[in-house]
């Protein structure tokens, strides 16, 4: 039995394996790096959106952040998303942020906060992007009127509330946009529910310029800087769908009309023509 393992341990030293092809090393080296780079960006990913970098950033020290630094997580590039009228230096300083600073350093919430705090800015969102990007999205406001208030003109947005603009950029928005006025303390807060309802004609909107909330019960617009349309405190769709009916089977709007008062519905509507030019009969 002896003999036969010496035989074979013998003849096994003359028994050779079969080389490795020569694609062998470099493909499982390949392997390796992508291997590598699939568990970092998995775990970048992971990072990214449980919070865990942002809870991981405001622990650090000082020096432990210039560390990620030096090791190539510093600022480099800062993207901005929806920027249309936020000016970009506002922007710069509410931000706070700086190229080659440690990334780990910026803490999206407050720079969220900070933000939010410029005029235009409605909603912003922060968010860093390994290894040294950082994302910026802005929803800016959006201008619905002009609210004439203590003889000044100021913009408002949707919700009704004031967008604090400079006197020149309310000018230029106003001039870019073809804005309508508005006229009363609640009108604001009125203003989008009234646009909805008189979109249902659009043909009636486009010559509307102004709207005055009277007597804190209802709406006057004023059509072509000429005519006063007075609407009812109750149906006021059905008002505003008639008088569309009336301006294109008769041509209300083409007279010389100075009100139409459509506060006596369904019973009639009222009529008050305007005055003759100067020099001629009534």
């Amino acid at each position: 039995m002896r003999r036969v393992t010496l035989a074979a341990r013998r003849a096994s030293q003359y028994i050779r394996r079969p080389p490795r092809p020569r694609w062998h090393g470099p493909a499982m080296r390949a392997a390796s790096v992508l291997l590598a780079l699939a568990v970092g960006a998995a775990a970048a990913l992971w990072a990214t959106r449980s919070g865990a970098l942002e809870r991981l950033g405001t622990a650090m020290t000082g020096g432990a952040l210039a560390l990620t630094a030096d090791a190539g997580l510093a600022v480099q590039d800062i993207l901005v998303e929806g920027r249309v009228r936020t000016d970009s230096d506002a922007l710069r300083a509410q931000l706070g942020v700086e190229r080659g600073q440690p990334l780990l350093g910026v803490d999206p919430r407050e720079a969220r906060a900070r933000l939010e705090q410029l005029p235009w800015v409605e909603r912003a969102s922060v968010a860093r992007m390994l290894p040294g990007g950082l994302q910026i999205r802005l929803i800016e406001r959006q201008p619905l009127a002009l609210w004439q208030r203590a003889g000044q003109f100021v913009l408002i947005d949707r919700t009704g509330a004031v967008i604090p603009a400079t006197e020149r950029e309310v000018r230029q928005v106003a001039k870019e946009r073809d804005l309508r006025v508005l006229v009363g303390e609640e009108a604001p807060r009125r203003a989008a529910a009234l646009f909805v309802l008189l979109s249902t004609e659009p043909e009636l909107l486009a010559r509307v310029t102004a709207a005055s909330w009277v007597g804190e019960r209802r709406w006057t617009l004023h059509l072509d800087d000429r005519i006063d349309v007075l609407l009812p405190e109750e149906n006021v769709a059905a008002a505003w769908r008639l008088l569309g009916e009336q301006t294109r089977k008769d041509a209300l709007l083409k007279r010389a009309i100075r009100v139409i008062d459509l506060r006596l519905l369904p019973e009639r509507i009222r009529l008050k023509l305007a005055p003759p030019p100067e020099g001629r009969g009534a």
